[in-house]
């Protein structure tokens, strides 16, 4: 079988056109040298050099195989390079994304401080997103990792996922709903019409299987369950007076908006996800310092 040294040394000596050069150079001996271009003329199968007591010259076979070799050489050194500068650049940043209305930043901050104490090099980006637009740049991998709800997993094969943190769901109601009174439950709203946020790469009818689902679990008979392209547009309606919305006190729009939140009784899983086959350790790493600050 044809080795690299065997190719290194058949190189060399098609530039020197000297055994003792080419030892010197490789840091051979003379014999070293020689048994390797015997044993590659015998896999080849033809004469390479021709050998006197004044000079070596490469036969036609050599001067063919010199081509051939001097290209393998210069894809493999430039093979080498490309793959060293994307590992330099893979292992040297991380790409995180989160859902936009997530009210999260001590976790990650924490976690981001531990990850640049241990590597001080590395270039973090950390963004939000709508749901839909989160995910797709997860697929298109141009975010390493991604923080949502469990409900709005990506769907593929080959995804990691780690458990962030568990949060309360609400049930979230315009003030102006007539049944918004004192002592009010979130039973008492519970044939009001669902309002539901569309998943990415989702049809129209995964979107009301799953609200359905939801609906069950709660114990809810809405009169109508209403799809909303995205969160934003599901928070819009909900304050419209459209319907009820489920969500979590995560939420920026719950913490700060006018709507009204009433105690499910149930929670949800925020967690991150990554690629299997993503090769930067960081990736998880982070995944499981935010798990410890929350």
């Amino acid at each position: 079988m044809i080795n690299e040294a065997a190719i290194r040394c058949f190189l060399t000596l098609c530039e020197t056109l000297s055994f003792t050069e080419t030892a010197k150079r490789l840091f051979m001996t003379q014999q070293a040298v020689s048994k390797y271009i015997v044993k590659l003329e015998e896999d080849l199968g033809f004469k390479l050099f021709i050998r006197t007591h004044h000079y070596v010259m490469m036969t036609k076979a050599g001067e063919n195989y010199f081509e051939l070799f001097r290209r393998w050489r210069d894809d493999f050194l430039d093979t080498a390079e490309n793959t060293r500068l994307y590992y330099s650049q893979q292992f040297n940043s991380l790409r995180v994304g989160y859902l936009e209305w997530l009210e999260i930043s001590s976790g990650v901050t924490a976690a981001l401080k531990t990850v640049l104490a241990k590597n001080k090099e590395m270039k973090v980006t950390i963004e939000k997103y709508p749901q839909q637009e989160l995910n797709e740049l997860f697929f298109q991998r141009k975010l390493d990792l991604i923080i949502t709800y469990a409900e709005f997993a990506p769907k593929g094969v080959g995804i990691k996922k780690l458990k962030t943190l568990e949060t309360p769901l609400v049930l979230l109601v315009s003030p102006d709903n007539p049944k918004a009174v004192d002592g009010a439950k979130a039973e008492d709203f519970r044939t009001e019409p669902f309002i539901k946020a569309a998943a990415s790469r989702e049809t129209l009818s995964e979107s009301r299987n799953r609200a359905r689902r939801q609906c069950s679990e709660l114990g809810f008979t809405p009169a109508e369950i209403i799809i909303s392209p995205n969160l934003e547009s599901a928070y819009m309606a909900t304050e419209l007076g459209q319907g009820v919305l489920v969500s979590t006190m995560l939420s920026r729009m719950s913490l700060h908006s006018e709507l009204i939140a009433y105690p499910v009784g149930k929670s949800e899983e925020l967690q991150c996800f990554w690629h299997e086959d993503q090769e930067n350790p960081a990736v998880k790493e982070f995944a499981q310092l935010l798990e410890n600050s929350y």
